[in-house]
């Protein structure tokens, strides 16, 4: 009987004691709802307090280490249900994309890139759906057509340049929309004379632009971007080093006035003497050694007047 009364006496110390036990963030975190009675209870001892305008009182609160640990707790709570839900809704959008794609890849079966792509511009979807809130569909298509574009530049390239050029004005005839065969082939002519003037001098360069910038070329990006690119990499190098170098300066600057003269002593018509001074002004090294005479703090060059060093 005696024993049965300490083990009593015991349990009731045990429990007064966790009763009394302060609550820490894991604990709220492991019970949500305390934690929010727990906030509810200090937001209204806090009101009380401010009420009765009790610093003493509303600091009391604000230092209470249960309030703070409640409150931590359900702010923790609120992020890794956010987190979770975020995951959710990740993995239900990328088994619905991976569903779309396998549909999409019997549906190009057999089809050529340029077949492939056209299917992809009917899909009304994809012309509207914003970048942050594509639809599954619109996101499996975007790969499909990625996947044809590459293989399409890689098919084209296997041409030359004139070659692509010709198979261009087909696919470009009656559709020259933005993701179009045209636009493919656009990109392919691009990337074709990058390649083709990588690693090449000035010289080579410049006497490729009829090829690069033809007529039929002007507004083309294998004229604006890859040939443009191309000059401007291997000119600024001519630019800096007619920039450092007095004797070549002198020396190119005033032959460059020697061939504008010898032009001019042709006598030819107006026309005619314009356009071989522009070629010869705005062509390697002459437009090198002029850009270089400003950047000497010279001016700007019209080649009336030889440099005297």
């Amino acid at each position: 009987m005696k024993a049965l009364k300490n083990v009593l006496i015991i349990l009731t110390t045990a429990m007064i004691l966790t009763g009394c036990e302060e609550k820490n963030e894991e604990y709220y975190l492991n019970n949500i709802d305390s934690a929010n009675k727990k906030v509810e209870q200090c937001n209204q001892d806090l009101e009380k307090a401010f009420i009765a305008n009790d610093k003493g009182g509303i600091e009391k609160v604000e230092k209470n280490p249960e309030c703070r640990a409640a409150m931590s707790a359900i702010e923790k709570d609120r992020k890794i249900k956010y987190e979770l839900e975020k995951k959710r809704k990740e993995d239900e959008k990328k088994q619905a994309v991976e569903s779309e794609m396998s549909a999409i890849r019997q549906q190009v079966s057999g089809m050529s890139w340029g077949e492939s792509v056209d299917e992809y511009l009917k899909v009304d979807e994809c012309k509207s759906s914003f970048s942050f809130n594509k639809s599954p569909k619109c996101e499996a298509w975007e790969t499909v057509y990625k996947e044809k574009v590459d293989e399409g530049k890689k098919e084209l390239k296997q041409l030359s340049f004139n070659e692509i050029k010709a198979k261009m004005q087909s696919l470009c005839k009656l559709d020259k929309r933005t993701g179009s065969k045209c636009s493919v082939a656009q990109k392919a002519l691009e990337e074709k004379a990058a390649d083709e003037l990588a690693n090449v001098d000035i010289q080579t360069i410049e006497s490729k632009k009829s090829l690069y910038c033809a007529e039929d070329l002007v507004f083309q990006s294998a004229c604006n971007v890859s040939w443009e690119k191309a000059w401007k990499k291997e000119s600024d190098k001519y630019v800096k080093f007619y920039t450092e170098n007095n004797a070549e300066f002198v020396a190119t600057y005033n032959s460059c006035i020697d061939k504008l003269e010898a032009v001019k002593a042709q006598k030819l018509n107006w026309n005619e003497e314009n356009k071989l001074q522009k070629a010869i002004k705005e062509g390697y090294p002459c437009s090198q050694v002029k850009d270089a005479y400003t950047k000497r703090g010279m001016g700007y060059s019209w080649f009336y007047k030889k440099i005297e060093e």
